[in-house]
């Protein structure tokens, strides 16, 4: 299956690369012959006047479209300032080149009428900082969800244990709307779930980002977008979603937005709800033992995404915002699970493990946002924004264990846990941007000081007699301070067709982790001062009107998620547990890539990252029968990559999208007492999607994606996984009114299992989720359709990315 797959795919990839289309290249002016950039080209067919194709031309004006079919054209440019003209009608055969001299603009229009061209914006846009993946209008995400979303995108692979890498590396820094989530690991999972895919522009890629973004992130960035709207007068939107498979899940949203000369006002809620059950299945030796451990579980969810704000438009310079963002949830969540022992090599089971644990969760995150900036026509920026956000977790969990003997009949002991869990986070940052011409390029200057405090309590409870007894072996509260002062310098030029990106950001952090147990000698304090220096590289050269070039190069760190310094445990069962480490040190990254885009369509990149202490999850055992995963400091991490992304249309009613990624990591460590860990692994993955135009007025999609072995965290071989989906759609009133009806893991085939060999243990692992589903989406809009919204970044980027918790 996995020949097979790869081989259909690279076809398909091969196929597209020889289609027989035409190519039309030309260059626009002005009345005094310079270049026009980013004015609209709009290629209509001849006979019937129909849209075929919208672009914009560059900084050169150069303007081209490709893959076109052989028929008669002609050409429409539209530019602000200038009335649109026609070009004559021409004819292209097939295959052939087309190319025109120069086409200009007459003197500018004193009037200006409106002209609305409407157009579906290609999955995959390449930009030279960045790769787009446009999300609104694709067929197959109706349903579809922010984090099933991720793992479309090019370069992007999520774990079986919901971690996201990119281009093979961990540690990405997730933003949401130029904000930062407040959460990672699961509970980023989790609350990824709950974005509906019609509250979704786009999903932006930022391998190397620029001295201008905070340095978290060692893997680099991924922006979700939402949907933004573009002139004067109110509009909105109203959705809803069901899937169901084996459980089912749903969610509806209303957006809001309204404009006038003064203000604009916005909001955005969601309310959702949904179920899911997952199966892991553990094989394990250790100490002469075998344990057997399966387990279900399963549970659910519901809560609510909110957000308002207000811009108020002072002057033709000068704006203030305020924005308000509100997420409480809550669910449960029921494990159950039998782990049969024995000793190596014997014929019967010695006992039975059987675990059933049911937990309570309550989520409430909430945040401010205070934002002034100024922007005049010389070209100057000034931005400042003052946040500050609170997150608060309960989570309360009973886990009764009973031991059986052989025939699970008798009860032969029993331990019965309950744990109370509460966990407080308050983050605050004030940040400050300005920019400016300067010497023929663009000056950059900024600062941000940010502040954070945790607090979380641990109440482990056993019973006795009947009666719960707090443990105060295991019992505590730990507590972390944060404080970090940042500055940057950045300067960016165009020199002809090279253009140039530099810059420096240093970072000053100060931190303190205190454990206060109940046992006085079980006290514990960690407290770290460090600065650090992170330098960035940008070169683009466009070499000709087919070929471009880029090359960055980025240092960046990724600090330890607050939860992940937290030295509590989280059980599966008595046997198997998860517990953080106070002493994980950031890890520190160095960023190369190079890459080159042909024909605006083909974009092909190689990277290398060399990463030093990186943070990985590593599985071990605390005892004879005892199996923990616990986070450590990795001593070495290199990956080279190469990717290849091709959005490319092969018929006016069928496009394809195709991205390709190669990686090859090596891991090493070296703990001690013979613990090492010395793993290479090379990897592909592979992301293809067809679209189709079908007649009265439908279309469809059908989309795979496909992983090879490859390595999860530290030290865990993972076996290859791939899933299809497909989905159809059609449009009413208008373009209003839109059904979407799609089916993903067509064919149940998105699973995982692996297997790992470290510190005594020798495991096996396997499990799948509640994958297979039946979507149906129905969406309409409502008002003026072009709403414009003003982009609003907070300054919590990167610190609220890093809460995490267990559920």
């Amino acid at each position: 299956m996995k020949t097979l797959l790869a081989f259909l795919m690279l076809c398909n990839f091969t196929i597209n690369l020889s289609s027989q289309s035409a190519t039309i290249e030309g260059l626009l002016y002005n009345e005094n012959s310079e270049p026009v950039d980013f004015a609209n080209i709009i290629l209509y067919t001849a006979q019937d006047t129909t849209l075929t194709k919208v672009e914009y031309t560059n900084a050169d004006g150069i303007f081209v479209f490709t893959e076109v079919p052989a028929n008669d054209y002609f050409i429409t440019f539209n530019y602000v300032g200038y009335e649109n003209f026609s070009s004559e009608i021409f004819a292209v055969g097939s295959g052939e080149s087309k190319k025109f001299e120069k086409f200009s603009f007459k003197s500018p229009a004193n009037e200006l009428s409106e002209v609305t061209v409407t157009a579906k914006r290609p999955l995959l846009e390449l930009k030279p900082d960045k790769v787009v993946m446009n999300v609104s209008g694709s067929i197959s995400a109706s349903g579809e969800d922010a984090f099933s979303l991720l793992r479309k995108a090019p370069g992007v692979v999520i774990d079986n244990n919901d971690q996201i890498n990119l281009l093979g590396k961990s540690g990405v820094q997730i933003y949401i709307d130029g904000k930062p989530s407040p959460l990672t690991g699961s509970d980023l999972a989790t609350y990824l779930r709950t974005i509906s895919s019609d509250q979704i522009d786009c999903i932006e890629i930022i391998t190397n980002p620029s001295a201008k973004y905070d340095a978290e992130g060692s893997a680099g960035i991924i922006n979700i977008k939402f949907l933004k709207n573009k002139n004067h007068g109110a509009n909105g939107s109203l959705s809803a979603s069901y899937a169901q498979g084996v459980l089912n899940r749903s969610n509806i949203n209303f957006n809001g937005n309204y404009r006038d000369e003064k203000f604009y006002a916005y909001t955005n809620v969601g309310i959702y709800q949904g179920q899911n059950f997952n199966v892991n299945n553990f094989y394990r030796q250790q100490s002469g033992l075998l344990i057997d451990q399966r387990n279900r579980g399963q549970g659910n969810w519901q809560g609510l995404n909110s957000k308002i704000g207000l811009d108020y438009f002072v002057h033709k310079n000068h704006t203030l915002g305020v924005q308000f963002n509100y997420s409480p949830g809550y669910g449960q969540w029921n494990q159950a699970g039998d782990a049969r022992i024995s000793q190596q090599n014997a014929l019967q089971i010695d006992s039975i493990l059987v675990s059933e644990s049911h937990s309570d969760w309550d989520n409430t995150d909430w945040s401010t946002n205070f934002n002034y900036k100024y922007e005049d026509d010389k070209d100057r920026m000034l931005n400042v924004d003052l946040d500050y956000s609170q997150y608060g977790n309960m989570n309360l969990e009973d886990q009764p264990n009973y031991y059986f003997d052989r025939d699970s009949l008798t009860i032969t002991s029993q331990r019965i846990f309950h744990t109370q869990a509460p966990t407080d986070i308050s983050l605050a940052s004030a940040k400050i941007d300005y920019e400016q011409n300067f010497m023929d390029g663009k000056l950059g200057l900024g600062g941000k000081y940010t502040s954070v405090g945790t607090d979380n309590i641990f109440n482990f409870s056993e019973e006795f007699d009947g009666e719960m007894i707090l443990d105060p072996e295991r019992s505590n509260q730990f507590e972390y301070l944060e404080n970090v002062l940042a500055g940057y310098v950045n300067y960016s030029r165009k020199i002809d067709a090279l253009s140039i990106q530099l810059g420096m950001r240093m970072e000053a952090t100060n931190s303190l982790g205190r454990l206060t147990a109940m046992m006085e000698s079980d006290n514990q304090e960690v407290s770290r001062s460090y600065v650090d220096w992170f330098p960035n590289v940008g070169l683009s050269y466009q070499m000709n009107e087919k070929n471009g070039f880029n090359f960055s190069y980025s240092r960046r760190l990724n600090r330890p998620s607050y939860q992940d310094l937290n030295p509590f445990t989280s059980r599966l069962d008595e046997l198997t547990f998860e517990q953080g480490n106070p002493f994980l040190n950031p890890e520190y990254s160095s960023n190369f890539q190079l890459s080159h885009t042909w024909n605006y369509t083909i974009n092909t990149s190689l990277g290398y990252t060399h990463t030093k202490d990186l943070i990985a999850r590593i599985i071990d055992q605390k005892n004879e029968k005892e199996t923990f995963i616990s986070w450590l400091n990795l001593e070495d991490q290199k990956t080279y990559s190469i990717s290849i992304n091709s959005p490319i249309p092969i018929k006016n009613w069928w496009s394809t999208y195709t991205s390709i990624t190669g990686t090859r990591t090596s891991n090493v460590a070296n703990f001690g007492d013979g613990n090492k860990i010395d793993l290479t692994v090379n990897n592909f993955s592979v992301y293809n999607q067809h679209s189709f135009n079908l007649p009265q007025g439908y279309s469809f999609e059908i989309s795979g994606w496909y992983m090879s072995p490859s390595i999860w965290e530290g030290n865990v071989k993972m076996n290859q996984m791939y899933s299809f989906d497909c989905g159809i759609q059609k449009a009413f009133l208008e373009n209003r009114l839109k059904v979407k009806l799609g089916l993903s893991d067509i064919f149940g085939t998105n699973r995982w299992s692996g297997e790992s060999n470290f510190g005594g243990v020798n495991l096996m692992l396997d499990g799948y989720g509640d994958n297979r589903r039946v979507k149906i989406n129905v969406s309409y809009n409502f008002g003026n359709d072009a709403v414009k919204s003003r982009k609003r970044n907070t300054g919590l980027e990167e610190e609220k990315g890093r809460i995490k918790s267990d559920n």
